[in-house]
């Protein structure tokens, strides 16, 4: 996950400097995101069939092989931003499995008692890799380059894939083979159409990947021509979200208890749009830093939770399949960079912003209106 924020910093910069676009920086951003709204629905179903663990280990071995072409790439002198968009579709390839392998993993392990805390944990060490991850991908990008980048990362998903090999799971359910694969994908659609709480949640989780997450795209076009900023300092700002992210993490882990799980989701939501509206307003790098940090608090809020309530409303045998469905809501975001990227092209970044977050209140507000059960 550091090397997820650290790559997304460093190439957001790069590529906007290299374009001087908003529209190219989104699109480099939509390419990363693009594969959960295309292949979530079947990671889920795959998830059920096949090792966990081995699914992992494959996929960071797949990005161990791709951002050391990139390096070489880099090295050469013939990196460009399609370059860039093409690793971060693989890098997004492998990240669609993050719910339906690596958080389930984590749920089979801690169990549905302790399944919050669990996912409060998991957060708190993700969030402490937001922190580390854009400042030092910020300063590694002015001191040594993009080539330095993907040195970086190659060596850093090399370690996790010898920590994959040490992972031990829990037995677990395995989903019935006479299933086909896309019967397996309809049947987890249909297992969340009939649960109005479920789909509550999901659209919630589509309402921020819209509205809400895409506005870290238009941090990198912000900094460096609104305020003024260079690599480093713009890896700050996204560091400072990251700080109220891991502040906000570790109340979870420490207090979050069920009876609470459904407004810790729904308040942390509103929160990060109210920041993303406060942010795009604001000409003073210090208050800026400070929004970001209450972003980071309601990001803490809603992602600890948009793993946690699928898991505990669904059933153990369609656990799996449910997260295959919020990996395809959470792939809705490349529709909101796409929007927030055509947007800053028309209207500017800052007035992009706004709209976009205007437009997230007004859809979650609907959203509480016709999904009483999300409350």
């Amino acid at each position: 996950m550091a090397m997820r924020w650290f790559e997304i910093l460093a190439t957001s910069v790069f590529t906007f400097a290299v374009t001087q676009s908003a529209l190219a920086v989104a699109l480099v951003a939509l390419s990363r995101a693009a594969p959960n709204l295309l292949f979530g629905a079947f990671t889920g179903a795959i998830a059920d069939r096949f090792d966990r663990r081995k699914l992992l280990l494959g996929g960071e071995l797949i990005l161990v092989v791709t951002t050391a072409f990139l390096c070489l790439l880099a090295a050469s002198g013939v990196i460009t931003p399609w370059h860039i968009a093409a690793g971060a579709f693989v890098n997004g390839i492998v990240f669609s499995m993050e719910f339906p392998v690596r958080r389930n993993m984590m749920g089979d392990i801690a169990g549905v008692e302790r399944i919050g805390r669990a996912m409060g944990l998991d957060l708190t060490a993700n969030n402490a890799t937001r922190i580390i991850g854009p400042a030092l991908g910020g300063f590694v990008l002015e001191a040594i380059g993009i080539t330095g980048i993907y040195a970086v990362a190659t060596a850093c998903y090399a370690i996790c894939a010898v920590l994959v090999i040490g992972v031990i799971a829990p037995p677990r359910i395995v989903a019935a083979t006479a299933l086909g694969l896309l019967a397996h994908i309809v049947e987890g659609l249909r297992y969340v159409r009939g649960n109005r709480a479920l789909v509550g949640l999901m659209a919630i989780t589509v309402i921020m990947n819209i509205w809400g997450l895409p506005y870290v795209t238009m941090v990198p076009v912000i900094g460096g021509e609104e305020l003024n900023l260079t690599a480093f300092p713009i890896g700050l700002l996204l560091s400072s979200e990251g700080v109220g992210a891991l502040l906000g993490s570790l109340l979870v882990a420490t207090y979050a208890k069920p009876e609470h799980f459904h407004k810790i989701y729904l308040y942390g939501s509103g929160l990060l749009i109210a920041a993303v509206i406060l942010f795009s307003q604001s000409s003073d790098y210090g208050l800026s830093l400070s929004i970001t940090f209450a972003a980071g608090l309601g990001i803490a809020g809603f992602t600890t939770m948009q793993a946690t309530l699928p898991y505990v409303l669904s059933e153990p045998a369609m656990r799996a399949r449910v997260m295959g469905v919020l990996a395809v809501c959470i792939g809705s975001g490349p529709i909101g960079m796409l929007h927030v990227g055509l947007l800053a092209n028309w209207l500017g970044a800052p007035t992009a912003l706004t709209v976009m977050g205007i437009e997230g209140l007004i859809a979650l507000a609907l959203t509480i209106w016709i999904w009483r059960e999300v409350r």
